[in-house]
């Protein structure tokens, strides 16, 4: 009986947890939704649908680094297999630019899936057009001519890292740091 009275409680907290994240996710709160995925995430990890609403939460609040535990534990299905594989792209996208970026290291002869998200399209420019020399580079968008976008190396909590600016005719509208 106690088995099943603990076992109860244990099911509604996360049930609770994942309601709570999926309400935090539709709200737009990212970066809560992100922190408050991973104070969970141990208990949850079996959960594929959970697992991923924190990656993509994660992912949204631009917090790249955040995704290798929720990448590691989607196995099971195959949606959970290719949100792992898509976070994995983003993974690896960033820190071939940042080798690029700060080491000098090429990166032109590289060829990887696309995707929509702004690093993905930012890495793809760049494969195409280094601008080596400059530190600053910009990239027209070659759907949209009113959408450009700034790359560059920057410093977030003591930490190396890339940025990027997304503008829409020459109006910065949004700045993202990973």
């Amino acid at each position: 009986m106690k088995f099943i009275i603990l076992f109860s409680i244990l099911y509604v907290h996360l049930i609770a947890n994942g309601a709570r994240l999926f309400e935090l996710y539709q709200k737009g709160s990212y970066h809560e939704a992100c922190t408050y995925g991973y104070r969970f995430f141990a208990t949850n990890q079996s959960n594929e649908s959970y697992v991923s609403l924190v990656g993509f939460s994660c992912l949204k609040a631009d917090q790249i680094d955040k995704l290798s535990p929720a990448m590691s534990a989607l196995s099971q299905s195959a949606e959970a297999r290719a949100n792992s594989a898509y976070f994995s792209l983003l993974i690896m996208q960033k820190k071939l630019l940042m080798q690029a970026l700060y080491d000098n290291k090429p990166i032109t002869n590289l060829q990887f899936p696309k995707s929509a998200h702004i690093l993905s399209k930012v890495f793809n420019l760049y494969i195409k057009n280094p601008q080596n020399g400059a530190t600053i580079k910009e990239y027209q968008d070659p759907i949209n001519a009113r959408q450009s976008y700034t790359l560059y190396t920057t410093e977030s909590k003591g930490r190396k890292s890339i940025a990027i600016d997304e503008y829409y005719d020459k109006i910065l509208t949004f700045h993202h740091v990973f």
